[in-house]
């Protein structure tokens, strides 16, 4: 969230494509760090050999599940982007209902597009739910976003004990 404060992170997202008494559903259980992604202006610049190496980071933590969209995390408007935006998802995600994720990495505020028609169109609501997702948590783990986070909870956990049993 820091880091993209001050340059805009890229994630690609997985999970599946459903079919839900006649509508469409997308499930996002996973997402991947892109290295890198510049910008200049309302210009986005995520290249080739990033994008290659992120789908095939997303295909190896997550071999279960299909690319269902990309994301940018950072500070600013997703509309001042929106042509920048389109020519990415047409390139590199164009099948009907892959996801554009844009979050405001200052205000946590996130909002979802939905590419269909060959449009992106802003999704009116979306529900998330939280449940064990081993496969995310081997990729955070895998670049030291998790280590620090269940040694943390240990140490919590073994001094609230401590802090039981003196009393």
């Amino acid at each position: 969230r820091e880091k993209a404060r001050e340059q805009p992170v890229g994630v690609i997202l997985t999970g599946e494509l459903l079919k839900l008494e006649d509508e469409n559903a997308v499930f996002v259980s996973g997402a991947v760090q892109m290295k890198e992604v510049k910008t200049n202006g309302n210009d986005i610049e995520i290249t080739d050999e990033i994008m290659k190496e992120a789908k095939e980071e997303a295909a190896r933590f997550f071999p279960e599940c299909r690319i269902v969209g990309w994301g940018i995390i950072e500070d600013g408007s997703p509309m001042s982007r929106n042509r920048e935006v389109k020519r990415i998802q047409e390139k590199e995600f164009a099948e009907e209902w892959n996801l554009f994720l844009w979050k405001n990495a200052r205000e946590q505020e996130e909002v979802f597009y939905a590419y269909k028609f060959g449009e992106i169109m802003q999704m009116g609501g979306h529900y998330i739910y939280y449940e064990k997702n081993p496969e995310m948590q081997e990729y955070l783990v895998s670049r030291n976003l998790g280590k620090s986070v269940e040694k943390e909870a240990e140490k919590r956990k073994n001094k609230k004990y401590k802090k039981l049993i003196k009393i």
